[in-house]
């Protein structure tokens, strides 16, 4: 007999908010450093470093897909997708180790090209996609409840926004202490204990019996593929993780460029991502009762709009730290209500789904939306990339030029504006919420 579901107590979010603290242990660390770390370290070109992201990204949209296929079919007693987190826990702690670990003797050389391929490919294409697809389609294994999800999501992105500031509060220093692989090393601990967490205390309620074991349907892609589309919301869903995530890491990627060449202090990296994370803290901390009253629709629109004016403020900013921040702090309120509303909309999107064709495909799903999210990764970087080696930036240059400095305040200011604007027309075409209810409903009711 199947268990009636219950609302998700206080540590099963804890738990599932561990599991993407885990994963933006690395993500935080690669986003902030990793690029600043190939160029200046090791001393590849920064527009090699860019379209070795862009291309490992086109291999990682394959892996996304067999991910999300391998997701359907996965049949334990713990579920579909909460195994996953456990399995590749360790992977992604030697993962970490080895993208901070380029041999001294390749610095400068092809083969620290090659390194740095294989090592990202392999963290980024193969464990982080077999970790990340099914912790995200966890969520809507764990319960139907359109607002536990929207709390839970709120939760997460309260707790790896934390992490992503301490992570860049420490680094430097720590870097300086150990170096970068003995610093990765210490992450990679850390890492590995948070994913053991998630696993241990989260719990997919949909399909549990009365013994806590978790009965699965699997679904052939054969059944799933026209399924998948056939969900309009899909599209637009991928499309706005694509997008939001160029912006989100183009940002990321250029604050070690901007502390260190227009502000010519690395150290105040810890200041701007304190700028910008407190205010998404509290942001998330009220956007479960907002997305109640108003529901995450509109509390997405507000925070979009709130992305654009802050990007622009920092993109006149120049080399003005007091107004950079007072920027990064409005840019940081909209960034709140956008992550954590885009992941519990995900779980929307699989609901909608399975009330509009009866199939409900977590695993697919889920699969095209990480494959925006991770193509938007690459992307960013690539894109920031790009931007700075059109300025002509010269990571072993004493003095940047003219148009290498203007390059990285491109990167980091008005490229955020123009991707908010983007996110913001996307989210006013997805409108889930106008059937939420009827949807939660009938699912509801199928499954009693």
């Amino acid at each position: 007999m199947e268990r009636k579901l219950k609302r998700l107590s206080f540590g099963e979010k804890l738990a599932y908010g561990m599991g993407d603290c885990g994963a933006n242990v690395y993500v935080a660390m690669a986003g902030t450093f990793l690029t600043g770390y190939y160029t200046d370290t090791v001393g590849l070109a920064a527009a090699a470093v860019g379209t070795m992201m862009l291309l490992a990204r086109i291999f990682d949209g394959i892996t996304d897909l067999m991910m999300g296929a391998l997701v359907d079919k996965t049949k334990s007693k713990y579920g579909k997708a909460r195994p996953w987190v456990m399995w590749t826990a360790p992977l992604m702690a030697i993962g970490l180790i080895l993208l901070f670990a380029v041999p001294k003797s390749m610095y400068g050389t092809n083969a620290g090209l090659v390194y740095a391929y294989v090592s990202y490919i392999f963290l980024n294409c193969i464990v982080y996609t077999a970790n990340n697809l099914p912790y995200n389609a966890l969520l809507s294994r764990m319960t139907l409840d359109v607002h536990d999800r929207a709390s839970t999501a709120s939760m997460r992105f309260v707790m790896t926004q934390i992490t992503t500031l301490i992570i860049n509060a420490v680094t430097a220093n720590l870097i300086g202490i150990i170096g970068w692989t003995g610093c990765a090393i210490v992450f990679a601990i850390v890492e590995f204990i948070m994913l053991v967490w998630c696993f241990i205390g989260c719990k997919e309620h949909i399909g549990e019996d009365e013994s806590g074991v978790v009965k699965t349907e699997q679904v052939p892609l054969n059944k799933a593929l026209p399924a998948l589309l056939k969900n309009q919301y899909f599209y637009l869903q991928a499309l706005l993780f694509l997008v939001l995530y160029i912006g989100v890491v183009a940002n990321g990627a250029s604050t070690y460029y901007y502390a260190s060449t227009v502000l010519g202090n690395i150290t105040v990296i810890t200041f701007l991502s304190m700028a910008s994370t407190i205010p998404a803290v509290i942001a998330n901390f009220v956007n479960p009762t907002l997305a109640v009253k108003y529901g995450k629709r509109k509390t997405m629109i507000a925070g979009a709009i709130l992305m654009i004016i802050g990007s622009i403020i920092i993109g006149l900013a120049n080399s003005n730290i007091a107004l950079a921040i007072f920027g990064l702090i409005i840019k940081g309120f909209g960034m709140g209500p956008i992550m954590s509303g885009v992941f519990a909309l995900t779980a929307d999107v699989v609901d909608f789904g399975e009330w509009k064709t009866g199939v409900r495909s977590e695993g697919l799903v889920n699969s095209c939306t990480s494959f925006g999210m991770k193509v938007g990764i690459g992307l960013g970087s690539a894109v920031m990339t790009w931007i700075l080696a059109f300025g002509g930036y010269d990571g072993l240059a004493a003095t940047q030029t003219e148009s290498a400095v203007a390059s990285i305040k491109f990167a980091y200011g008005y490229l955020g504006a123009v991707c908010a604007a983007v996110c913001l027309v996307l989210i006013l075409l997805i409108n889930i919420d106008k059937n939420i209810e009827q949807i939660q409903k009938d699912l509801e009711a199928k499954r009693a």
